[in-house]
């Protein structure tokens, strides 16, 4: 369930467009920490679904067994009636012989009879009602199986999305593993989580100390990327610049730490889409700065560390994001 969650997260952080100051940045978080919070509700709201249908189920198992209870219960009604009208006939008999003897025990058993027809006719009431009421629940339940196989439909949809989205960003894992083989050991590494791939390259592979120049063995391992990229148009690319946390000391229009984690991650951009001739509309660029860190700043190592380009590989999610909607 996390990995959804930072599935609906990642779509929707593919949307903004590069910053370049620090109150955009904040103001897109927000947003992105908004809307993921709303993805949370989406999925929280399809789990209630889920224990809507479990609840239903139940509910029409206890509907079959009150069905058959009211079919026992109406066969039962059906043997009284026979054995009733059974009864009349004999009490009509008697009534007969009776007439012929003795004209107060007829008065008597006209009473008798009187009184076995109202229970008769009471009865049969009961049973119309009773059959009414069966008819009414036989057509509820016929309603409600009809829903319960339009939502089982819709959740089969949706794991169907689920898992064919998986099987896409474990298939782009694997292409851009392989292509990039050659460059393990030098900074680079690829990995999948929360959904998505992401490829990170240390700057030691591709700048040189405070520069946003693409050195030459980064622009080939750039170049490996691009054409698994290219072969993948359905993939989303957000392209993600981060630095220590050590001053720029440089001049010119870059400033800050903000500024050149953004030229760094627009020049990747400009590589990945120059170099195989990917959409511009797939690829984002955004700068990180010193503030997402992946180690402590406090040594040599960690800075390597945190000073790195991070390609963020996400799977189109459209159908996904429709299919939730639908189930609102």
């Amino acid at each position: 369930m996390k990995a959804k969650i930072w599935i609906s997260g990642a779509a929707i952080a593919l949307t903004l467009t590069g910053c370049v100051s620090s109150k955009v940045h904040q103001e897109l978080q927000s947003k992105y920490d908004e809307l993921a919070a709303e993805h949370d509700n989406l999925l929280a709201e399809n789990e209630e679904c889920d224990a809507s249908l479990t609840e239903a189920k139940a509910m029409l198992e206890r509907c079959i067994e009150d069905r058959d209870q009211l079919v026992s219960d109406t066969i039962a009604q059906n043997r009284t009636v026979r054995r009733l009208r059974g009864n009349y006939d004999d009490l009509n008999k008697n009534y007969q012989f009776l007439l012929e003897n003795n004209n107060t025990m007829l008065a008597e058993n006209a009473r008798e009879n009187r009184e076995l027809l109202d229970r008769m006719e009471d009865l049969q009431q009961r049973l119309e009602g009773k059959e009414d009421s069966l008819r009414i629940e036989q057509d509820r339940l016929a309603a409600l199986s009809v829903q319960l196989q339009s939502r089982e439909k819709r959740v089969n949809e949706l794991e169907s999305v689920i898992a064919r989205q998986d099987s896409i960003v474990q298939y782009v894992q694997q292409k851009v593993s392989d292509a990039l083989l050659g460059f393990e050991g030098k900074g680079l590494t690829v990995e999948m989580k929360n959904g998505q791939v992401y490829v990170s390259l240390e700057n030691r592979l591709l700048f040189a100390s405070g520069s946003w120049t693409v050195e030459q063995e980064g622009k080939n391992a750039l170049t490996e990327l691009a054409k698994v990229l290219a072969e993948n148009p359905d993939i989303k690319i957000m392209v993600e610049g981060h630095t220590d946390d050590d001053a720029y000391r440089g001049s010119g229009q870059v400033r800050d730490n903000w500024d050149l984690s953004v030229m760094r991650a627009t020049s990747v951009v400009k590589i990945l889409q120059q170099n195989q001739g990917i959409d511009p509309q797939r690829i984002t660029a955004a700068g990180r700065g010193e503030h997402l860190p992946v180690a402590d700043n406090d040594s040599a190592e960690g800075k390597a560390k945190n000073r790195r380009i991070e390609v963020i590989l996400t799977p189109d999610l459209g159908e996904l994001v429709d299919l939730i909607g639908s189930m609102r």
